[in-house]
């Protein structure tokens, strides 16, 4: 038997400081701590005691959601508060407590052709990590770790990481649809940027030998797809020619292709930057 169980009041106060999360008691009867992701609230209370029993105090707990109980159990009564802030710690920061909140930011980069999962770092706490072929990843984090609430993401933090190296920044900001399609334009530079060798996997295949009529050819086949408004602002003439200055030809560029290449090369400039020409 237990001698001098922690008080709820006790447990209570040692939770709310241990585990980070809002945390109070009922009447000194019942402790309760709020898990920060889901809103559930987790409550504690001693056991009935059985009068002349040996066996070991113990509290009975209940997870309720919205008012409905969905989970509960018993635990140990210790003396020492630190297996119960453990406990607590482990129930609030889980993996299946987090990811339900991050679940609309993973379909975001899925639909940007970029996958990721949801994993937590010793240390820093939950990240989100992009796997690429060449055994290198992307996290994705806020300032440091995911918070335990989406909206609580000030700005996103994209970082390209190998084993023993930290390559560079690839997006910092508060917007998540541009660091998705940012995260996506730099994976695309840089499959092509090294010819499906180095570092993530193959460009998308041509036939078409590389070289100025190879260049035209690209920018009158996007010029011509049928969603390019030709109207709009912004486009660009652009001639192509041999190195010697012959066999040249000019090409009207709408301001969409304009705006996609541009975005292409920046993220080129920014893979030749870190990883070198």
């Amino acid at each position: 038997m237990t001698d001098n169980p922690i008080s709820m009041t006790d447990l209570a106060i040692a939770i709310r400081e241990g585990a980070q999360v809002e945390s109070n008691h009922h009447y000194g009867k019942t402790a309760v701590f709020t898990l920060p992701s889901s809103g559930d609230e987790v409550a504690l209370w001693p056991a009935p005691s059985k009068p002349q029993s040996p066996s070991p105090l113990r509290l009975l707990w209940v997870r309720q959601s919205q008012g409905k109980t969905i989970a509960g159990g018993e635990l140990p009564w210790p003396s020492d508060p630190t297996p119960l802030v453990n406990w607590a710690i482990g129930m609030a920061y889980s993996n299946d407590e987090i990811a339900p909140q991050y679940a609309p930011v993973l379909a975001t980069l899925r639909r940007h052709n970029v996958i990721a999962d949801l994993v937590h770092v010793q240390g820093v706490g939950h990240l989100l990590h992009v796997a690429l072929p060449d055994s290198t990843y992307l996290s994705i984090g806020g300032e440091e770790g995911l918070p335990s609430r989406v909206e609580q993401v000030e700005n996103w933090h994209v970082q390209h990481e190998g084993v023993d190296e930290h390559i560079g920044v690839i997006y910092h900001g508060p917007e998540l649809h541009k660091m998705a399609s940012t995260t996506q334009l730099y994976l695309q530079a840089t499959a092509t940027r090294y010819g499906g060798h180095h570092p993530l996997g193959a460009p998308v295949p041509d036939e078409r030998e590389d070289g100025p009529d190879k260049l035209y050819g690209l920018l009158s086949d996007l010029s011509e797809l049928r969603r390019v408004d030709h109207t709009a602002p912004g486009g660009a003439l652009m001639t192509i020619s041999d190195a010697d200055g012959y066999n040249g030809a000019t090409i009207a560029v709408p301001a969409e292709v304009v705006t996609r290449m541009s975005r292409l090369l920046s993220v080129e400039k920014q893979v030749i930057e870190t990883y070198g020409g």
